[in-house]
């Protein structure tokens, strides 16, 4: 029996391919198994091959990513009914299907895998990458998340600390029990302690109830505790007593309360530092980095930020309603050469503006924020070119305003545009203020 591909959308939608043989490619080239006419697929996009008994999906570097049940793919070792997105296609992958007695269909491989042949459980997580740094990332969880032992998470603001500290979660004994998280930089002292350890009625001035704390919702599972540097010396002392003897009082109470959570920090700033200058317990230090990793900053995993920048592609097209089929060439490249000082978040941020401003079916150049394109260069000790090209832009459009009279329609017609192009750039260059005019002016 043999596997194969329904098209469940896009423009094969109904179709359905058989996937014979050891090889079976996707792509525009002819010489592919199955060459859709699709701008928005590579010539040479992706490739199922055969390993045994089992199925292994492998994208062939595209331009726009291949998709499975939602997220990029570099490789992935196929299930039955995963979806497979493929620029405007998108591809149920199913074994052939028998029906059983009761008259339903059934799914079913041709040589189902031994348990010798069977691949370990995969790592649940939602991290976006195939990089080294990456994968260094994903076999510390691997290796830690069974452990109850303390983990610091360290690494620039937007490096994902939050989803590597949900993985460790998810992949522990812990995972069917709550996870909780709590910004220590987001609240005032005060108001930490009480949502950290929780109150007892008449604690203070509008306390007119008990109230749990994080500590105890978190009961059996993970409590996350991001950007714990900030925490305050008193409530350095009081999680220093939780983490030695695993117990703790709610303010203005008595009665002691047994703490089973396995504590997981976070910090973006340098903890070592901030002990060296006495603004950080060295006790509590130590104590939370029992085990600790750090999370690699974007421009030190670039070959990741094409599946990122098509996940978030997709995540925010499908957010907004707009089917936007892929990344130019030239737009790529400037988020290959964009540092990314806020990182992923960073990223994301720039492609959901894309989105939301583009007006043609690809992420264009000049979808993309100024931040991203101010910052790109041409060779080491030239002057920024798109700082010059910017510049050039901003005389074109001046000149076609002043020619169309203020006309933003006329404007963009003489400088060939759609007009939402035209107005995005407007925006985008500072022009919006020194080209208003007043009505009927």
């Amino acid at each position: 029996m043999t596997p194969k591909l329904v098209a469940i959308d896009g423009p094969l939608k109904g179709s359905t391919f058989f996937v014979s043989g050891d090889s079976f490619s996707i792509g525009r080239k002819a010489d592919n198994t199955l060459s859709p006419a699709d701008l928005s697929i590579s010539r040479y996009h992706c490739v199922i091959r055969r390993e045994g008994s089992q199925f292994r999906l492998a994208d062939l570097d595209s331009q726009n990513g291949t998709f499975v049940n939602g997220f990029p793919v570099k490789e992935r070792l196929l299930n039955h009914g995963d979806q497979i997105d493929v620029g405007a296609s998108v591809f149920l992958f199913l074994a052939e299907a028998t029906e059983d007695p009761s008259g339903e269909p059934t799914l079913v491989l041709e040589n189902p895998p031994s348990a010798a042949e069977a691949a370990p459980p995969e790592l649940r997580h939602s991290m976006i990458g195939d990089s080294p740094a990456i994968r260094q990332v994903l076999d510390f969880i691997a290796r830690v998340a069974p452990l109850e032992s303390t983990v610091l998470i360290t690494g620039e603001s937007g490096t994902g600390k939050e989803l590597a500290a949900r993985a460790l979660h998810d992949n522990s004994p812990r995972a069917a029990r709550p996870f909780v998280a709590i910004n220590c930089a987001a609240l005032t002292e005060a108001f930490l302690e009480s949502e950290l350890f929780g109150h007892e009625r008449g604690a203070f001035t509008g306390a007119i109830a008990q109230k749990k704390g994080k500590l105890e919702l978190a009961e059996g599972g993970t409590l996350f505790l991001d950007e714990v540097g900030e925490l305050a010396a008193p409530l350095q002392a009081k999680l220093l007593r939780v983490l030695q003897e695993r117990e703790f009082e709610r303010l203005g109470g008595t009665r002691t309360i047994k703490a089973d959570v396995r504590l997981i920090a976070a910090t973006n700033s340098d903890l070592a530092a901030a002990v060296r200058e006495g603004k950080f317990r060295q006790d509590l230090y130590f104590r939370l980095r029992v085990l600790s990793i750090g999370m690699p900053a974007l421009r030190q995993r670039r070959e990741d930020i094409p599946l990122l920048a098509n996940y978030f592609r997709i995540r925010h097209g499908t957010r907004q309603k707009r089917r936007v089929h892929g990344l130019s060439t030239a737009a790529r490249d400037c988020l290959m050469r964009h540092d990314w000082p806020g990182n992923v978040r960073e990223l994301e941020s720039a492609i959901e503006s894309a989105v939301a401003l583009g007006s043609t079916g690809f992420i264009l150049p000049e979808d993309l924020p100024e931040s991203v394109l101010s910052s790109q260069t041409v060779g080491d000790g030239l002057p920024r070119f798109n700082q010059a090209l910017a510049e050039a832009k901003r005389d074109l459009i001046r000149k076609a305003y002043q020619q169309a009279r203020g006309d933003y329609l006329e404007a963009a017609k003489a400088l060939g545009l759609h007009p939402n192009s035209l107005l995005r750039l407007v925006r985008t260059l500072g022009l919006k203020t020194e080209l208003q005019r007043p009505q009927g002016g």
